[in-house]
């Protein structure tokens, strides 16, 4: 489970909160979570850790898989791919990241937006620092799964912004590249699929399962870690080995209850879901 990043300097050398934290396990170990100062190391682990899997395992990332029916943007596969052609991420965490969410904004139209949120310094009229009036855009500012966790009073942020606590619109930019690294990974590919796109959500769930997961849905103030992030993905690792070990974990995978068929073709088709949210 994984805590991610779109910083654009690495880390420092003593681990902290806000950088890359990386809990990984298995029914007979779970180590300490892991710290990674820049995403290019974390990748690297990450591919090293899923080559030495021999069965199926399930990686899970803490940014948004998709962005909203309708953006022409998509989920899954091709957005990663898409992005992966596009973002720039250096040794040392130096991106493009701004670059590319104007270039997005210019190309879906009627700028500013839909991305926002950036350094003042970088701001102009395409991409502004404060969240543009709403537009005829024709797409929401949140995916299907957003609108049923808003409807309970639960608030995740929108994929659309870029920066601020508990904005994952940074780390979507910066996220989806790796998640193409690892499917496309020579060692990895045949064995890898992204759900719900590719599994249909819970009817093929064999090999390397990569999904979307929100660590704040998990408990996790009985970890015995000093830094929320650490707790959080430790949190998130131990609830999934739990239900696996107990044989409900095929659960978490399956369509919720609820969807309407054509919410259900939207999701698989393009906006994804989050993991545990029913």
């Amino acid at each position: 489970m994984v805590d991610w990043s779109a910083a654009s300097r690495p880390g420092p050398p003593r681990p902290r909160k806000d950088q890359i934290w990386i809990g990984w396990g298995t029914r007979r170990t779970r180590p300490a979570p892991r710290y990674c100062r820049t995403r290019q190391e974390a990748a690297a682990f990450l591919e090293e850790l899923l080559a030495s899997v021999r069965g199926s395992a399930l990686v899970g990332f803490d940014f948004p898989n998709a962005y909203p029916e309708g953006s022409g943007l998509g989920g899954g596969r091709v957005l990663a791919a898409r992005l992966a052609a596009s973002i720039e991420d250096g040794d040392d965490n130096a991106n493009n990241r701004f670059e590319v969410a104007r270039a997005l904004n210019l190309k879906l139209g009627r700028p500013p937006g839909p991305f926002w949120m950036c350094p003042a310094a970088l701001a102009d009229d395409a991409l502004t620092l404060k969240r543009p009036a709403e537009s005829e855009r024709g797409f929401s500012q949140f995916r299907i799964v957003e609108q049923h966790l808003r409807a309970r009073r639960i608030f995740p942020h929108s994929v659309w912004q870029l920066g601020g606590a508990g904005s994952v619109g940074g780390q979507t930019l910066m996220g989806m590249p790796v998640v193409h690294r690892l499917l496309a990974a020579p060692r990895l590919a045949q064995r890898s699929r992204l759900w719900p796109f590719e599994t249909e959500w819970d009817a093929r769930l064999e090999g390397i399962v990569h999904a979307e997961v929100w660590p704040s849905l998990f408990p996790s103030d009985d970890q015995p870690y000093e830094i929320k992030d650490a707790r959080q993905v430790a949190a998130v690792r131990d609830a999934l080995l739990a239900a696996d070990r107990k044989g409900s974990l095929r659960a978490y995978f399956a369509r919720p209850s609820g969807l309407s068929g054509r919410e259900s073709r939207i999701c698989l088709d393009e906006e994804g879901w989050i993991l545990g949210v029913a």
